[in-house]
């Protein structure tokens, strides 16, 4: 098998902003989005594939939100997450200046060529001769907009038994209560089970919509799965996407460093023992298990969804 790195495109930085340019390459590239559901392995696998040589190598789980937000690294607030995808202010100021000549003589960019100019230029100046690698699990709602700007991406959604989805809500809302965060930074969590049950369903019907036109290019990587056979199933998912498998992907120990821009996180694929019965009701559980009775089938198969 090649190695997914001998497709990256060639284009070296430009001082100046060419559409064009960024479009091509975007055509050209190879990326890998992380997409499903919240609380289901998505920041797992995200590490795991940051170590390998072709992806950028992003030091940590930082969700951008950019195909929901795409406007989003040219205007403040800065955005936290995306100033630490781009590592650092002064490359998400450089982003800006690099645009403003542009816009100042044709107006503001489009959202998709908003979105095409932060990854070129991830790409060409943080991340060299690297593809794409993002994970925010919302962008499963933007997967046309993906594929428009990158027709050659693969998609992997994340999938996991909807109890332990709902028990992690739970504890990290705990936790996150418990650090003293505000409100506002805690309300995503802040669901109770009628409320997540609409979750799994909205989620189901998303990757069902998609799988006609996409199938072929996502994978349903379960949560369960991950962590019962981190190398098996990663080498599957290396398949899938074209790449050769790395094993430092599913190393027990990370090596690399924030200031070096590589993950800091140990034990990429972790297994924990489901605890969900410490902070769900057997109402609760039961509730959840019949509700979603139908997708879990679904849900539990790893592999090409077309």
């Amino acid at each position: 098998m090649l190695q997914r790195l001998s497709g990256k495109p060639t284009t070296e930085p430009t001082a100046k902003f060419e559409l064009a340019e960024l479009r091509r390459w975007c055509e050209q590239s190879r990326p890998i989005f992380i997409v499903g559901l919240a609380r289901s392995g998505t920041s797992m696998l995200q590490v795991a594939f940051a170590q390998h040589p072709s992806m950028f190598d992003i030091a940590n789980c930082r969700e951008t939100f950019i195909f929901l937000r795409p406007r989003q690294p040219y205007v403040d607030p800065i955005h936290f997450p995306t100033r630490a995808y781009l590592k650092g202010r002064p490359n998400l100021m450089a982003l800006r200046e690099w645009i403003e000549p542009y816009e100042e003589e044709f107006g503001e960019l489009s959202e998709a060529d908003s979105i095409r100019a932060f990854f070129y230029f991830a790409g060409n100046t943080v991340y060299p001769g690297r593809h794409p690698l993002e994970k925010t699990p919302g962008h499963l709602r933007k997967l046309e907009l993906i594929f428009e700007i990158f027709p050659l991406a693969k998609i992997l959604v994340c999938s996991r038994d909807p109890v332990d989805v709902v028990a992690s809500y739970r504890k990290r809302l705990a936790k996150a209560k418990a650090d003293g965060e505000p409100p506002e930074k805690t309300g995503w969590l802040d669901k109770g089970v009628d409320e997540m049950i609409g979750v799994f369903e909205r989620f189901t019907k998303l990757v069902n919509d998609a799988v006609p036109a996409h199938g072929k290019d996502m994978f349903m990587a379960p949560y369960d799965w991950l962590i019962d056979s981190p190398t098996e199933s990663i080498q599957t998912i290396c398949q899938f996407t074209g790449m050769d498998f790395v094993p430092t992907m599913i190393a027990s120990e990370a090596t690399g460093s924030k200031a070096e821009g590589k993950s800091e996180k140990a034990h990429a694929i972790q297994k924990r023992a489901s605890d969900a019965h410490k902070v769900l009701s057997a109402e609760e559980i039961e509730k959840i298990q019949k509700a979603c009775a139908p997708w879990i089938d679904q849900w539990s198969r790893p592999g090409a969804l077309g």
